[in-house]
């Protein structure tokens, strides 16, 4: 087996034992039902592979948030028996296939659906992007007064704790020799045709706020058609989608970049004790069983507040 196989192999076999110690997530109380007044919607796109993942992301999240809808973008993956689970712990769910978001002038896959499923409801909600890897362990006020005040938001990474201008970042790049389509797309925003006016921040669209108003799929199509006039067919690999989420919430009024640690990427070198928000991202999502434990406890807290009340 290719050393690229026994990665794959081994992540499998993490997720399934993800998903067996945080079954308990099954044995918390649903999600209060939200009317049409919702403050938020928050979107995600779930796969079969994620579900108790994804469970524990929305369920933490809400239970610290309240008040938001709920819609899941199928990746087609999901099976009758998972949509029924959906059914259960989030009815009244939206669930959208796959094939029901248009594309216009974006690529498919990568997430693409997702920011254009997005842009779809930006129009008349606060929306706010939460991936399946996600897990929230405290009071977010930060996000709160960011719906609150109708603001974007997006999580910091290393290379972006602040929004800047797109001329910084597209020079600070030229230095870096990495072929991956995010620094080539960076290092590329000379070639846009209003680069010199436009803003940019090197977020993660893992967990993302979008202000009802802040863009629209136009805004989202056009960006995306200049970046595939400048790149051609490398604008549609997988994280093209992540540097247009970047691009929106930069270009968005009043946007900001969520406070570090507090929210943050997990990594095993960085303390993260004191953080309410983590995103376990692919490359150490299940170092150290970090991940597993802190799910136990949301689970565990999920439980003892529905026993109180």
């Amino acid at each position: 087996m290719s050393g690229l196989g026994l990665y794959k192999l081994r992540e499998r076999l993490k997720r399934r034992w993800f998903s067996f110690w945080c079954r308990g997530i099954l044995s918390t109380p649903p999600l209060p039902q939200s009317n049409g007044d919702a403050q938020f919607v928050t979107v995600s796109m779930v796969s079969h592979r994620d579900l108790m993942m994804y469970l524990v992301a929305v369920k933490s999240f809400h239970h610290w948030l309240g008040g938001g809808r709920v819609v899941v973008l199928n990746d087609g993956s999901l099976t009758p028996q998972d949509l029924a689970l959906l059914d259960t712990h989030l009815a009244p769910a939206r669930i959208v296939r796959l094939n029901e978001v248009e594309h216009g002038r974006c690529p498919t896959g990568g997430c693409w659906e997702r920011l254009l499923l997005i842009a779809d409801y930006v129009a008349d909600h606060y929306v706010i992007q939460v991936d399946s890897d996600t897990v929230t362990l405290d009071s977010l006020p930060e996000v709160l007064a960011a719906i609150r005040e109708n603001r974007s938001f997006t999580l910091g990474t290393g290379m972006g704790r602040q929004i800047t201008t797109m001329t910084e970042v597209c020079t600070a790049m030229k230095a870096y020799k990495d072929d991956h389509i995010q620094v080539i797309a960076e290092q590329s925003f000379s070639g846009l045709r209003d680069y010199r006016t436009l803003k940019y921040v090197r977020g993660c669209a893992g967990f993302a706020g979008f202000a009802a108003g802040s863009f629209s799929r136009a805004r989202v199509e056009a960006f995306s058609g200049e970046m595939t006039g400048i790149l051609g067919e490398r604008w549609r690999q997988w994280g093209s989608e992540q540097v247009a989420s970047n691009f929106i919430v930069a270009n968005s009024p009043c946007a900001g970049v969520l406070p570090h640690p507090r929210y943050m990427n997990f990594a095993p070198d960085i303390p993260y004790e004191g953080s309410a928000f983590l995103h376990f991202i692919g490359t150490h999502r299940f170092k150290n069983n970090v991940y597993v434990r802190k799910a136990a406890d949301v689970i565990r807290q999920l439980k003892t507040t529905a026993r109180r009340s």
